[in-house]
């Protein structure tokens, strides 16, 4: 489990819900979360090219008592049939740039040497 919270300028902690349903929207995740404090965003991560939810999500209360308190209330319980588990957020680590590995032959065609698993 992540030890590392993410806190903006001020005191607003985000906090990363995970085993969430498929079915579990912003709206539902708001709803189950507001009791425990004043939100600042509650957000479902969606995938880019399925358009489904990825099981987790952020939530940012305005302080951390808040989201310590949303943290205890919350983690492995159930929501919309599944148990979440509710972690402190952590700061986003840099990607190095990526680089084109692939070389295009002399045939004007790419390479991929890429090596994977199907099945």
């Amino acid at each position: 489990m992540e030890q590392t919270e993410k806190a903006a300028a001020t005191t607003t902690m985000s906090s990363r819900r995970r085993g969430l349903s498929r079915q579990t929207t912003d709206e539902k995740l708001t709803e189950a979360f507001s009791p425990f404090g004043q939100l600042v965003e509650a957000k479902v991560i969606i995938d880019r090219l399925s358009g489904r939810s990825k099981g987790f999500a952020f939530v940012t209360y305005a302080t951390v008592e808040e989201a310590e308190k949303a943290r205890e209330g919350m983690n492995a319980k159930f929501l919309d049939g599944w148990v979440i588990f509710v972690d402190p957020a952590k700061p986003r680590e840099p990607r190095p740039p990526q680089q084109s590995q692939s070389q295009p032959s002399q045939t004007g065609f790419t390479v991929n040497k890429t090596v994977g698993w199907c099945g």
